[in-house]
């Protein structure tokens, strides 16, 4: 799986976080548990919020302590100026920063496209960027839903950001 490496401009997101652990592959339950209960009772009142209809969707890997393996997991969605959010939401900046972007294989029902998450993000970190002329940058990780990763579609894929520099 190679790439594209891209400088992405940085933006701003509304949204909602947890906090999770690779401990006994804790986020590998509560990720898809948190993205549910987004999708049931968070993104309508943020949408709203932010005055849309739909939008592209972000999942932002951050504040990662190696020591103890626990990160935040935001979903959030892009937003301009300061709306009023709903309760519970936060804002998040991404800062502009080259990544290696990684797509997801098509995948056809909602069981194939969490593998294919859980596959690139591995494949990301234990084939490519072991050997890659770059190294993670240490900064935040996103992945990018946009339309091509809506539910019920064949060939549903997303895209995941890992931060790069030079070796």
């Amino acid at each position: 799986m190679t790439p594209q490496i891209v400088d992405h401009p940085g933006l701003t997101l509304a949204g909602f976080a947890i906090r999770t652990s690779l401990q006994e592959q804790a986020n590998l339950r509560d990720i898809p548990a948190f993205w549910q209960r987004y999708a049931q009772s968070l993104r309508a009142p943020l949408l709203a919020s932010l005055g849309l209809p739909h939008a592209v969707e972000y999942g932002v890997v951050r504040g990662f302590d190696p020591a103890s393996g626990t990160f935040d997991y935001l979903i959030g969605i892009e937003c301009q100026g300061a709306p009023q959010l709903p309760e519970g939401a936060c804002r998040h900046a991404i800062a502009p920063a080259r990544y290696a972007m990684f797509t997801t294989p098509p995948a056809d029902n909602d069981e194939a496209f969490s593998r294919a998450i859980v596959a690139t993000w591995q494949a990301a970190y234990q084939d490519w960027l072991p050997t890659a002329p770059w190294q993670h940058a240490g900064s935040e990780s996103f992945e990018r839903y946009d339309g091509r990763s809506g539910p019920g579609q064949t060939g549903r894929q997303m895209e995941i950001y890992l931060p790069v520099v030079p070796r």
